[in-house]
């Protein structure tokens, strides 16, 4: 008889350990249910306020930082500026792709990451921009490159150190000034490199 009640005290036992479990396992669920909804409800709110979500922002600043090695790389390639203007003109404005005439390997990889990175991430830019921004800011809006253009002390730089005044022809752009707003890489306006 004992053995008997001890054996039911034990499936009463585990019956009411199933249940806790049980219970426990679905207070999990719903927790983490609430959870995302509470998330989701933020990243609408945010959106909604004209600020990027935190998975936008990460995206925003990765697009920025693949932008500003583009423009490093073209900076370190400056030996070559004639033949860069037609490359720094179609980042700058996302424009067509220009004809590449020159049999220089380390220039075709210079396009091909350009076109890479206008049909990529330059898109995620502009939805970004769009957001944050009353104006209608666009990413063309953001990235300045003089060609053809005049010098404008407040957005070029002359690396040379020659006093330029404003409104000097620009023969060569070595390097694109831009600004991006909310990013946390591109903080700074950056002005554009230039050669009178």
């Amino acid at each position: 008889m004992q053995l008997k009640e001890h054996k039911s005290a034990l499936a009463t036992l585990a019956t009411l350990g199933i249940t806790a479990i049980a219970a426990g396992a679905t207070a999990v669920v719903k927790i983490r249910k609430k959870r995302k909804q509470r998330l989701q409800q933020e990243a609408k709110e945010e959106a909604s306020d004209g600020h990027l979500t935190a998975d936008q922002m990460m995206v925003y600043n990765e697009a920025v930082r693949a932008f500003i090695t583009i423009n490093e790389r073209i900076y370190e390639l400056r030996k070559h500026r004639k033949e860069l203007q037609p490359l720094i003109k179609w980042l700058a404005t996302d424009g067509e792709r220009p004809a590449i005439t020159f049999d220089q390997e380390e220039l075709e990889a210079l396009a091909n990451e350009i076109e890479v990175f206008l049909t990529t991430q330059q898109p995620f830019i502009n939805a970004c921009l769009s957001t944050v921004s009353d104006e209608g800011l666009t990413y063309a809006d953001s990235v300045h490159a003089p060609i053809d253009g005049t010098f404008d002390t407040t957005l070029d730089e002359e690396p040379t150190g020659a006093d330029v005044k404003d409104g000097t022809p620009v023969s060569f752009v070595l390097k694109l000034g831009y600004f991006f707003p909310e990013s946390s890489i591109a903080i700074h306006p950056v002005k554009a490199i230039v050669l009178v």
